[in-house]
């Protein structure tokens, strides 16, 4: 059963500039086509592991052929509930820490990638149009879902409602 762990958090005034600017100026438009979330009819519920699988589509209604990596994955979602109390970062591999994931595997020659994850370099590698991510829903209510891909060297994001029962 997955777990989404939810707390209260008093952020102290900060002091300093903010940063400027973000990743997103070096983006031109997006293309024609869209992403879709492929799923049953079945009701969403809490505390039960889902599969959320989401098809990237082009201009014509097909299946993409231009997906790539996107910052050493193949698509990020961020699944925030309408209050804002509950808030994940999920990846198609989970959402374990990157840390924690290589002080768990095997021992490897240094500077040597042994997963796809790992050798985020290649970027332009072409992935399949779907991408699948984990996730549980730790409460009820009213979600968005937030999904981004990177199709032909550029970032695309869509947005998805879902009800929690």
């Amino acid at each position: 059963m997955p777990e989404t762990l939810t707390a209260s958090l008093d952020v102290p005034a900060t002091n300093g500039t903010p940063l400027s600017g973000d990743d997103g100026e070096w983006m031109g438009p997006t293309s024609n086509g869209h992403i879709a979330w492929v799923r049953d009819s079945q009701p969403l519920t809490t505390k039960r592991l889902t599969m959320f699988t989401f098809r990237a589509d082009d201009e014509s209604g097909a299946p993409a052929t231009d997906l790539e990596l996107y910052m050493g994955m193949p698509g990020h979602a961020i699944f925030v509930r309408r209050d804002r109390r509950v808030f994940a970062h999920v990846h198609p591999a989970g959402s374990a820490p990157m840390a924690s994931l290589a002080l768990a595997a095997a021992p490897t020659h240094i500077g040597h990638a042994t997963t796809p994850v790992q050798a985020g370099h290649e970027t332009h590698a072409t992935l399949p149009p779907t991408v699948t991510f984990p996730y549980g829903f730790p409460e009820p209510g009213d979600y968005r879902i937030f999904v981004q891909v990177k199709r032909a060297g550029r970032v695309e994001t869509a947005a998805f409602d879902a009800h929690v029962e």
